[in-house]
């Protein structure tokens, strides 16, 4: 298929041919750029060899001597060895994800979504599946700590039960006057119990509720177009158009493997039934890398936009009243910014697939852009088809911001004596101006639980170690309401405790057990007859049937227009006086920097800035010529007066107007890890502004480096010219149209030429392993990146070694851009070991450490390998990895009981690369032999596929006409990477589809 001159490109500096670029595609791969010798000795040579020989002959060496302790008496049940699985769930900003987790004799591995849940149906993110390195950390919080006189002191649980018996005991005495509550976002079901009996022993308290980032405006907005506050619930599978106003749907939200799952199905178009995507955003995000058609507006622009395509809609007699009509007559009459190319074709579309249609808005937009959402949707017919409602649980809780903004008022007055912090870590990210921390030295007395000592727990007198949800009882509430268990999987590592039994210690009544206290909540949600079969029925699915919310279909009030163009002008909402503005976005990998401490996602590169172990202030290449900025410049940015310094990623696709800001960053008290990785960005947020804020921009002269991965590994050959033509054959593309058009021959025109192998064609009488991947669902989201690190016992390396070029994931996702860097069009392309037929890998390596299986597979025998680097050399896809340092060996014993036993544990000097998961296919083969049975297709799922949330890996038997990859092979859009190599890989690609509006 010709590419019509279409280029893709990794980065800017892939794009400029840039001669540093250049000096790296020269040496092959970044990981040599340190170990080039440019004039090397026979002296030298022989010590290298000698070197790589000796250690090879370590790899070979036992493990020291264990002693292994038997059962004497075996629990009923309990296989030894035999991995089972158990439901669960994890709760994140107030919301479940619903996880099935696999366990090896009592020590929890390896998180997967819950097939039987609604909103995940097997699939998984990243933060779920990082969560057993945060169950197994050795810096979480080990000790009930008291500090008196800046000193730490060490108590047990005992003691503060004494003293919370003394001090609740005066409370309740004064009705609970002076104490308040200040919880992270919860929808536990025990909680609230709690709560509501907490509030009734003292009647004088106050609870606050806070997240610093939150979904707040869209709750504000609902409430502002139906008089009380919903829950919006998109159906991206039934929607044919979708606009997405700032929201990153795919990705940043609670539902994002749902939306992602969703959107998917309508993408691959098997029946041309593909959806359209219009992105209008001011940040670079998955879902805009996603969309057909993609704008970049400043923040500050987006609510105009969305004003004047109600005005446009609204010219149709069909849509919208009279007085909506008037309600946006005065708003057009201003001047307005320039629509994109494609406003004709939103409007077209929009008006064309009434009731098929859907309108989102995003959490960064204020409260009128969502009731503004809220009214498309309706007049659109959309209302019930392709969004739906539910009440929100507590209708009458304030705002976030609003709640903390009211504590700090009652501590600045002096009304609060006593104040328990459950979770979160406010002193870190409460909203600057509020001055939270400096707050809490009018309090007598601060009790905080959470997982680490941070920065809250620091400025408290004590503090108490959470329990976390692996290892402790609990329950919450999934986005539409549905209810899981949180059953525990592992006795408490560090013997903490959960809110609920702190409460309950509060309240110092019966039950005080967490899973009593549970049980009790359950009996009461209950509608079955028998509790106990019910029970037992929930903790096997994972879910409590009949807790789902009930769907609802509000009708907006008569003036909820008027409401939403007021709330737009009244926050400021298409003011363009601001030239820079500063968007503050929740990070993919720490999130607001809970999981600052955690490696594997520290290390995750960003799908789009391809940033680890940092953040940096994201700007667009108009800007960075206008300012004279390069990568890794380190700029001033202020705001009213308050400044941070922080290092610059040029980032194609962003508003010229709008620098991309993550949060989560610059940590004081994170643990080992997390601590001061990066710039603390909650310095510059205030109450006021919490998303969105003018900003002056300053270059300061410094440099600072950035460990980006994105010119790592580079598959083109050396030379410009050379480089061109092959990366157009690594991404292949077609729009819908031309895919209608009929079959494309996708093979390039190398390729086609008939090849001759020099080996005799290998034989498969049993299975034929291979894998196909999906480009047009696949997001960038580095779930499977991920899952293969918690899965495969792959270590962490720490930035300087990411600097390097020395990262060790065994998958990664290359990201591409095409066109103009100010306004790119954007693919995905996961990329691991293909399981060539004619692997070059096998043909070089002097001691055979990487033979050809029976089936298919390129193995490799690790204890066999002595650190030559043949094989990645000889590696087109370059997605072999050596193993530069023994990543492991200085783990904790409690870290030491996350690594699978079924994976061997690599120590240095050997390469490593993807396997499909082999101890998986083995596990199968073997359950199904005992069986007696054949293996069935779908029956073994890698890591990265059983973790993809939109099914774009797929894993099966090439011999079995009959399975999905058997069949992806065979289709339309299938294409080898490389082919014209003549390798024969077992990995093949599905083109990437689009769906482009047709210009009228």
């Amino acid at each position: 298929m010709k590419q019509a001159g279409k280029r893709y490109w990794r980065s800017l500096d892939e794009l400029a041919d840039s001669p540093e670029l250049r000096r790296r595609v020269e040496r092959e791969s970044p990981s040599l750029a340190s170990q080039i010798w440019t004039a090397a000795s026979r002296r030298d040579f022989l010590k290298a060899m000698g070197a790589s020989l000796a250690l090879g002959s370590l790899t070979g060496c036992r493990w020291p001597k264990e002693k292994i302790v038997p059962y004497a008496h075996r629990p009923e049940g309990r296989v030894p060895g035999k991995p089972e699985q158990f439901a669960t769930a994890m709760e994140l900003a107030g919301v479940a994800r619903a996880l099935l987790v696999t366990s090896y004799d009592g020590r929890p591995l390896k998180v997967e979504g819950n097939p039987e849940h609604p909103e995940s149906r097997g699939a998984s993110d990243a933060y779920a599946q990082a969560s057993v390195l945060e169950l197994y950390d050795p810096d979480r919080s080990k000790d009930v700590v008291l500090r008196q006189n800046r000193q730490r002191i060490v108590q047990t649980w005992d003691q503060f039960d004494a003293f919370a018996k003394a001090a609740f005991s005066e409370l309740r005495r004064r009705g609970g006057d002076g104490f308040s509550v200040l919880s992270e976002a919860s929808s536990s079901p025990s909680l609230y119990d709690m709560r509501a009996r907490l509030q009734q022993a003292l009647p004088m308290m106050t609870w606050y509720e806070y997240e610093p980032v939150s979904r707040d405006n869209e709750r504000l907005g609902t409430a502002m177009a139906f008089g009380r506050p919903c829950r919006a619930h998109p159906a991206l599978d039934q929607a044919d158009v979708i606009l997405s106003l700032d929201s990153d749907l795919l990705m940043n939200s609670p539902v994002a493997v749902k939306h992602a799952m969703a959107f998917a199905s309508r993408r691959r178009a098997e029946d041309f039934r593909m959806n359209r995507l219009y992105v209008v955003e001011p940040v670079v995000s998955v879902t805009g890398a996603m969309a057909d058609h993609r704008c970049a507006t400043p923040s500050r622009l987006v609510p105009r936009f969305a004003c004047k395509l109600a005005g446009e809609l609204t010219s149709d007699p069909a849509l919208g009243t009279a007085a909506d009509k008037a309600a946006l007559a005065p708003l057009l009459q201003q001047t307005l910014p320039a629509m994109p190319p494609f406003f004709a074709d939103i409007v077209r579309d929009l008006r064309e697939n009434r009731g098929r249609s859907l309108v989102v808005a995003g959490p960064r937009q204020n409260p009128g852009v969502h009731a503004l959402a809220a009214w498309l949707n309706h007049v659109l017919g959309n209302a019930g088809k392709t969004i739906t409602y539910t009440a929100e649980v507590d209708p009458d809780r304030p705002a976030h911001v609003d709640a903390m903004r009211a504590l700090v008022s009652e501590m600045k007055a002096g009304r609060v004596d006593t104040l328990l912090v459950l979770g979160g870590n406010p002193v870190y990210n409460a909203p600057a101006d509020l001055e939270f921390a400096q707050q809490l030295d009018r309090v007598k007395t601060l009790i905080r639980v959470g997982l680490y000592e941070d920065e809250t727990s620091l400025a408290c007198d004590w503090h108490l170690p959470q329990a976390h949800f692996l290892e402790s009882w609990g329950d919450a509430r999934a986005y539409d309401g549905t209810i899981s268990i949180v059953q525990p999987l592992i006795d408490p590592l560090y013997d903490g405790r959960t809110p609920i039994e702190i409460l309950a210690t509060a309240l110092d009544e019966e039950p005080r057990r967490c899973y009593d206290i549970v049980r009790r909540t359950f009996g009461r949600l209950s509608s079955a007859a028998d509790v106990e079969p019910a029970w037992r029925r929930a903790l096997h699915d994972g879910l409590v049937e009949g807790t789902r919310f009930k769907p609802d279909v509000p009708m907006p009030l008569a003036d909820a227009l008027s409401k939403a163009i007021e709330g737009i002008e009244k926050e400021g909402g298409g003011s363009d006086a601001s030239p820079i503005e500063v968007v503050f976005v929740q990070d993919h990998s720490v999130h607001d920097g809970r999981y600052a401490n955690s490696g594997w996602l520290q290390e995750m590169p960003d799908p789009l800035t391809k940033l680890t172990w940092d953040n940096a202030a994201a700007v667009s290449p108009a800007l960075a010529r206008e300012q004279n900025l390069t990568e890794g410049d380190v700029v001033r940015i202020s705001c009213d007066g308050t400044s941070i310094e922080a290092p610059v990623v040029l980032l194609p696709g962003q508003a010229t107007g709008s620098i991309a800001l993550p949060l989560g960053y610059g940590r004081r008290a994170a643990g080992r890890v997390g601590t001061g990785v990066g710039v603390d960005a909650y310095n510059l947020r205030p109450s006021t502004a919490m998303y969105t804020r003018r900003a002056d921009l300053m270059k300061t002269g410094r440099r600072y480096p950035l460990a980006a991965t994105q010119d790592h590994f580079i598959i083109d050959p050396v030379g410009h010219e050379e480089r061109e033509r092959r990366s157009r054959e690594l991404i292949r593309e077609l729009t819908l149209a031309e895919y209608k058009a009929g079959p494309r021959q996708l093979a390039t025109e190398s390729a086609r030429k008939p090849r001759f192998s020099l080996w005799r064609e290998h034989e498969y009488e049993g299975h034929r392993w291979a894998m196909a991947i999906d480009l047009s669902v696949c997001t960038g989201c580095s779930a499977c990146v991920v899952a293969c690190q918690a899965e495969n016992n792959v270590p962490v390396v720490g930035k300087d070694q990411v600097k390097r070029g020395r990262e060790m994931h065994w998958i990664r996702v290359d990201r591409y851009f095409s066109g103009d860097p100010d306004s790119p069009s954007i693919s995905f392309q996961p990329l691991t070991c293909h399981h060539c037929e004619d692997a070059p890998c096998e043909q070089v390596c002097p001691v055979g450490a990487t033979q050809h299986s029976h089936e298919g597979l390129n193995d490799m025998v690790y204890n066999r390998c002595v650190g030559t680097r043949y094989c990645s050399n000889n590696c087109p896809y370059k997605v072999r990895r050596f193993n530069w340092f023994n990543n492991l060996k200085r783990l904790s014993d409690f870290q030491k009981m996350q690594l699978n036993p079924e994976v061997t544990v690599r120590s240095r000097g050997v390469m490593e690369k993807c396997t499909f998961c082999v101890q998986r296919i083995n596990l199968a083969k073997i359950a199904a032999k005992n069986d007696r049975r054949a293996l069935v297709d779908g029956g073994i799922t890698p890591a990265c596929a059983q973790a993809c949330p939109t099914g774009a890996i797929v894993f099966g038997d090439l011999n079995d006409a009959e399975s999905r990859v058997a069949k992806l092979h065979a289709s339309g859009r299938s294409y080898a990477l490389l082919e014209e190599l003549n390798i024969k890989p077992r990995t093949k690609y599905l083109a990437r589809l689009r769906n482009p509006a047709e210009r009228t």
